[in-house]
């Protein structure tokens, strides 16, 4: 196992290009979102072929418009650790130091910027408001408020997360794949929130796999009890978006081929994020060959995060794992 040091510096690593290497909803020239063009786009990622614009925004709404209700609530609990966090609930040299804190706050931060501009894409490209009367918030948000030390509720969070960012992770290959120059709204959009994708995804995987390290078997068992409850939420929630989606529209998205895929996805990550003995995996350690063909098939690569990322970084600096 690393030594506080190591893991301080490994947070420090990850989060050196925060500034650099980021996404905020100005950044976008809104008035192409809904071009004809872009619209067609939307058509061929997620059914294959132009012709289907508008099964395939009443999926994007349903997609994004549920990952923007997560995002607000990985925010919202995030700052509920940070305030839960002190010398006392967690003793030692990495919760002294500045480097998890920052990186938590910089995550959290973050994911509000992701939700504000995914609830407007969906506005945008469908002229709708999309909001659902209950978003389970309160619900998914009392899933930590349980007298649980907080790294268990913080590594639960970021496993329960980390299903849904590798999800939109496959997601951004495909439109990556199918518009390499990203021409697209979409693309562009999935590009930069990709950026810090980045980063949420190493921090993923350092509490998987140095803070969960941490845990006495007891919190271990617990921390998966917290992930298997969140995620229950998290496919209500899916389903209440579907279902919203379908009264707005008319669209039932799971016609749409894009969203079988995604589902299948989905499921098989949830399922695999624990091994037979409890360990975290990541999302390539779990890639069998049946997954892997479908996501290569889906994507148009052959992983999800594995290799390096390089954005918008210094030439000194790589921007880390993708």
């Amino acid at each position: 196992m690393p030594t506080a040091s190591d893991a301080r510096h490994k947070l420090d690593s990850i989060m050196s290009l925060a500034h650099v290497n980021t996404f905020h909803p100005n950044a976008f020239d809104w008035s192409r979102a809904r071009t004809p063009a872009d619209l067609a786009f939307l058509s061929e990622v997620t059914w294959g072929e132009p012709g289907h614009e508008d099964e395939a925004i009443a999926y994007i709404v349903k997609e994004l418009g549920q990952l923007a209700e997560i995002e607000r609530h990985v925010s919202a609990t995030m700052a509920l650790v940070l305030s839960e966090m002190s010398p006392r609930t967690t003793p030692g040299p990495l919760a002294a130091g500045h480097e998890l804190h920052h990186a938590v706050s910089c995550f959290a931060a973050e994911e509000l910027h992701h939700a504000n501009t995914f609830y407007r894409y969906v506005r945008e490209i469908s002229g709708l408001e999309p909001r659902l009367d209950d978003g389970l918030f309160t619900e998914r948000l009392a899933v930590f408020q349980e007298d649980d030390h907080p790294y268990v509720k913080l590594i639960a969070l970021c496993c329960s997360a980390y299903v849904g960012e590798s999800v939109v992770t496959v997601f951004e290959h495909r439109t990556d794949h199918l518009d390499p120059g990203r021409e697209y709204f979409l693309t562009r959009l999935l590009h930069l929130h990709g950026l810090d994708e980045a980063r949420h995804i190493q921090l993923d995987h350092f509490v998987m796999r140095d803070l969960y390290q941490e845990l006495t078997p007891a919190q271990r068992a617990r921390t998966r009890v917290l992930a298997s409850r969140i995620e229950e939420l998290n496919v209500r929630l899916a389903v209440s978006f579907a279902d919203l989606v379908l009264r707005l529209t008319g669209v039932d998205v799971h016609t749409v081929p894009a969203a079988r895929t995604q589902l299948a996805i989905t499921q098989a990550f949830a399922s695999r994020v624990f091994d037979e003995h409890g360990d975290p995996r990541t999302a390539d350690e779990v890639l069998d060959d049946g997954l892997l063909d479908l996501v290569s098939r889906f994507s148009g690569v052959g992983h999800v995060h594995a290799p390096p990322r390089h954005g918008l970084s210094l030439p000194h600096h790589p921007a880390g794992e993708k």
